[in-house]
């Protein structure tokens, strides 16, 4: 299985949006009063040995709640699948847990290794393909993770880059994490074939192509070849937007016109455009 080894990109999740703050995805009374409770530690200032706890209590806990979403919310009086808010609401918490650091009792990336458990167990629209955009953004998470050094942080906070200093050992356990993640999502465009869900699959192919081409070190081989393969499933079955796939492909020979990126110059060789009659 090709890794995500050597990622070249950063991530940074959408601004918060109002929707997603406190009760708005409809939790039930229980889980509505903890989130509320753990959301007040940010009002109060602790002793600086027990600010970090209260912090992981928080971030725990809002793991923790993901399973209770309900499958649909009240928004302005109509009834709405949650799904969207979701998302949303990830992509939003992955740019904070970016500069979480790691709890020395939990082990490298606990926290993320939580949210991929939750994630996996939840029970998702067998129509929809939000839990693959899910995995998406955690490669992007885990690409923004293995830089030397964040693009932001939380003052006085030291985050992993501080933390482990490009440690081999923590960029291995990195690595492993990219492996089970791009394994679900290729497992998934597998099994839209057998459903004859073949538009879904070229849609997630390419945006998966995408990530890797703006995420990934394409200089690795099989990172490369798999690229490849994504590009040609794109447009195997004659869903691919013929508009876009051009637009990308001068992309790509755009960017191996740039001082150390003549790799992406042969890649572009290997990218053929679908003909139509």
């Amino acid at each position: 299985m090709p890794t995500l080894s050597q990622f070249s990109g950063t991530f940074l999740g959408p601004a918060c949006h109002p929707s997603c703050s406190d009760n708005s995805l409809g939790f039930s009374g229980r889980a509505s009063g903890l989130w509320r409770r753990k959301q007040s530690l940010c009002f109060f200032s602790f002793p600086d040995g027990l600010s970090c706890v209260a912090a992981d209590a928080f971030f725990k806990a809002a793991i923790s709640l993901i399973p209770e979403v309900p499958k649909t919310i009240n928004i302005d009086g109509k009834m709405r699948p949650s799904e969207p808010f979701l998302l949303e609401f990830l992509c939003n918490f992955f740019s904070t847990l970016l500069i979480v650091p790691d709890h020395p009792e939990h082990g490298v990336l606990f926290l993320v290794r939580e949210l991929l458990n939750v994630i996996q167990d939840y029970t998702w629209e067998d129509t929809s393909d939000d839990r693959i955009r899910i995995y998406t953004y955690v490669l992007h998470l885990l690409s923004a993770m293995s830089q030397e050094t964040y693009l932001y942080h939380v003052d006085k906070v030291d985050s992993n880059d501080s933390l482990y200093g490009g440690d081999s050992k923590f960029l291995a356990e990195n690595n492993k994490l990219c492996e089970t993640v791009m394994a679900q999502i290729l497992e998934h465009l597998r099994a839209l074939a057998k459903d004859e869900a073949l538009k879904r699959q070229s849609l997630l192919g390419l945006s998966f192509f995408n990530s890797i081409l703006a995420h990934g070190d394409l200089r690795n081989n099989r990172l490369n070849q798999l690229s490849v393969n994504l590009w040609h499933l794109a447009q195997r079955h004659g869903y691919a937007d013929t508009r876009t796939m051009v637009k990308t492909l001068e992309y790509i020979k755009k960017r191996g016109e740039q001082p150390d990126m003549t790799h992406l110059t042969e890649l572009a060789l290997r990218l053929p455009l679908q003909t139509r009659t």
